[in-house]
């Protein structure tokens, strides 16, 4: 259908109090209706701790991390302190593949992470 742009009369309490253009076609508001500029609650929280998250909550589901469906948003430390038993993966830095060579060194490394922070 295509954009339309209509111009909002807003006065000093950010209230929209006419819709349209003084040339034809405005409309009065008889109630007061705010207008949000700058939303507060923008970020989603976390369903463990309650903290903001830096998730905004218009960022898709398939786009987020610390998500965990049916239940919802975690922030970073509760994902990534998240019980280790119920965790069944879990996120290696990636210069641990490059520095470590050896597949033993490697297992130790990985092995030492997981111990450190799940």
């Amino acid at each position: 259908m295509g954009e339309h742009h209509v111009p909002l009369q807003i006065d000093e309490n950010n209230n929209v109090t006419k819709v349209g253009h003084d040339s034809g076609g405005s409309y009065e508001i008889k109630e007061a209706v705010q207008l949000e500029l700058f939303p507060i609650d923008i970020y989603e929280q976390c369903i463990l701790c309650g903290i903001e998250t830096t998730t905004l909550k218009t960022t898709h589901v398939d786009f987020r991390t610390g998500y965990i469906e049916g239940a919802g948003q975690l922030c970073r430390d509760c994902y990534m302190k998240g019980n280790a038993e119920g965790r069944e993966h879990i996120s290696i830095p990636k210069h641990y593949i490059k520095t470590y060579s050896n597949d033993m060194e490697l297992g130790a490394k990985i092995r030492q992470f997981y111990y450190e922070n799940y």
